[in-house]
């Protein structure tokens, strides 16, 4: 049995007691991230379990204590960040301490002339962009999630952004790393590139959940201020027509900052009255944003036109486009006013109804249009209505927002779970990825044998090489058991 009041006794000892938190609503609370559950997932092994403490260190050294002590005590590890992880990542699972990263917020160092910054894991992007603006410099991350994610959970899952046709993932932005391994030992890689000196040591923890160890800072790519900025919209008659047209774009090296390209269609009235956002029927709508130097910015910008208006695709007002770009972060000051309304509230029950759930699966280009039309069949035949598809960032990238309005929550739960997990199997079947930016965590561990064949062996291999106690965030992406004994 686990000595709780003696383990956080200890937290205070190496932390002080203001950083020690130990009430019952705290606690609840940072048990779980966004993996709601209207989503059509209600795994037994995932409730969340209060953990013992929740500790807010402010520094690596701070850290590492507490891993060290975990490690001992073979108590679980979560680190967590701003909470906005849709997969369960940051969930805890079991009885042990979770770090709360977000007293690591400071900008440590920003070279302008390198092109990177020293950022601690627990900086929300908005403030880290902020920084950086001040040097003419941006973050090339912009996530829906800007006004609320950090660097280190958005390094743990290795977290696409709006701009990331033109500057790639978080991770392809990360070029050096501070972490804190499950034994506590403290590892930092070099940020100059490329070198070839060895594993690049990074590739433990982009995309790693946490599971080898925990980042406490990154250097990351900057990039220079844009000197234009063009923003444009096309509605296409089909789909395929926009699909096309997009492929046309990216098959002469022609790469938008930003590519969001899809139809949306009005759910059913049982949907409709139990969605906060207001799904309206809109033709295939393609947007576009260029941004670099002038000349750069002018060229793309004209030929994307004429490639749009040869497709037979009609301009979208600038205005409702503007609006477009202008409420790209909304979705997440609604998360956080509405998780902050929720603090002192339990999770609700695990049995209710899974209303709304997505899938985000990266495709060979060649082979969207064929999965499109076959996951679309299979919503229909599971009776789940799409509010949304389309392609995002790259025209391998395809995306599906559903809605459930059946009647009793057992129809709902196995409708949608049927339908969410028949397209991503059918993403496998066509030689495509199950996920492209949100993660694993619990709600697609079933699936991390299919995906990954042999090299799911081989990435618990390292993980019990490196945490052979199993205390870092145990339980997700199928690397360990979380049953781990205090």
């Amino acid at each position: 049995m686990t000595d709780t009041e003696g383990v956080r006794q200890r937290l205070v000892t190496l932390l002080g007691r203001e950083a020690v938190v130990t009430e019952e609503t705290e606690r609840a609370f940072f048990a779980r991230d966004a993996l709601g559950p209207q989503r059509a997932f209600h795994g037994p092994d995932a409730v969340p379990v209060p953990p013992l403490a929740v500790v807010r260190p402010e520094s690596t050294e701070q850290v590492a204590a507490v891993v060290r002590l975990a490690n001992r005590e073979r108590l679980p590890v979560v680190p967590y960040g701003g909470g906005s992880g849709l997969m369960g990542g940051a969930r805890s699972l079991s009885p042990g301490i979770v770090i709360d990263m977000r007293r690591l917020d400071r900008v440590l160092e920003i070279d302008a002339v390198a092109g990177w910054a020293w950022v601690q894991a627990g900086a929300v992007l908005k403030d880290v962009d902020r920084a950086l603006n001040a040097h003419g410099l941006i973050l090339g991350h912009d996530p829906w999630t800007v006004p609320v994610a950090t660097i280190g959970g958005t390094i743990s899952t290795n977290g696409l952004g709006y701009r990331g046709s033109k500057y790639g993932s978080m991770g392809d932005q990360v070029l050096a790393v501070e972490a804190v391994m499950p034994d506590g030992t403290v590892v930092r890689t070099r940020p100059p590139w490329p070198h070839s000196t060895g594993l690049n040591l990074k590739f433990l923890f982009v995309d790693g959940e946490g599971e080898f160890g925990i980042v406490t800072a990154a250097a990351i790519r900057a990039f220079p201020m844009p000197e234009l900025r063009v923003l444009r919209g096309y509605r296409f008659d089909t789909f395929e027509a926009g699909f096309n047209a997009t492929l046309r774009m990216y098959g002469i090296g022609l790469v938008p900052a930003l590519m969001d390209y899809g139809e949306r269609s009005a759910p059913p009235p049982g949907a409709a009255a139990r969605s906060t956002v207001r799904w309206q029927d809109e033709p295939p709508s393609l947007y576009l944003w260029f941004e670099g130097f002038r000349e750069e910015v002018e060229a793309q910008a004209r030929r994307a036109a004429a490639i749009c208006e040869e497709s037979g695709a009609a301009p979208i007002e600038q205005e409702e486009v503007e609006e477009f770009w202008q409420t790209r972060h909304v979705p997440a000051e609604r998360f956080a006013r509405t998780r902050a309304s929720r603090r002192a509230m339990p999770e609700q029950s695990g049995d209710e109804p899974a209303r709304f759930d997505y899938v985000h699966v990266a495709l060979p280009a060649s082979r969207v249009l064929e999965y499109r039309e076959r996951a679309l069949a299979l919503a229909r035949e599971h009776g789940v209505h799409v509010l949304e598809n389309g392609t995002w960032v790259w025209p391998g990238l395809f995306s599906m927002v559903m809605a459930n309005a059946e009647a009793t929550a057992e129809e709902a739960a196995r409708n949608m779970a049927r339908t969410v997990d028949g397209c991503l199997r059918l993403a496998h079947a066509l030689g495509g990825s199950m996920e492209y930016c949100h993660g694993v965590g619990v709600r697609l561990a079933h699936l991390m044998e299919e995906e990954h064949g042999a090299g799911l062996t081989v990435m618990r291999l390292i993980k019990r090489a490196l945490d052979p106690n199993g205390v870092m965030n145990p339980g997700k992406m199928a690397l360990t058991d979380h049953a781990v004994q205090g």
